[in-house]
């Protein structure tokens, strides 16, 4: 069966320990934006967490301008206006459970693009 992973949670792990990403965190926010993921399949779902911890407050605005770049190929766009610690968790879930029959789909894009962001793949 083929992944809809650009690649797999655990290899992305690797990398980010590989590229120094994963030594420690700057903050220690909690997110459930991917819960749905986590329940329905059983994927770790915590390094994506990792990620947007890993970056200062003052980056999580490029996060969100490189996704939307993205998203605007497959007319989706996410909306924010101030980008903190704080609200990023309800940014996202307004994003992804704002249409309930795409939110598994939302997450999967949401998950390979933060993976993107950290690992280019060509």
């Amino acid at each position: 069966m083929a992944s809809v992973f650009r690649m797999h949670p655990d290899d992305l792990e690797k990398k980010m320990n590989f590229i120094g990403l994963n030594n420690g965190n700057n903050n220690n926010n909690t997110y459930n934006f991917l819960d749905n993921i986590k329940y329905k399949y059983d994927i770790d779902v915590i390094i994506y967490y990792k990620i947007i911890n890993s970056h200062e407050e003052y980056k999580l605005k490029n996060i969100f301008y490189f996704m939307n770049l993205r998203l605007k190929k497959i007319d989706f766009k996410i909306h924010y206006e101030n980008v903190n610690n704080d609200n990023i968790n309800e940014i996202f879930n307004n994003f992804i459970y704002i249409d309930k029959d795409k939110s598994i789909v939302k997450s999967i894009i949401i998950m390979n693009l933060l993976q993107q962001y950290i690992y280019p793949l060509n």
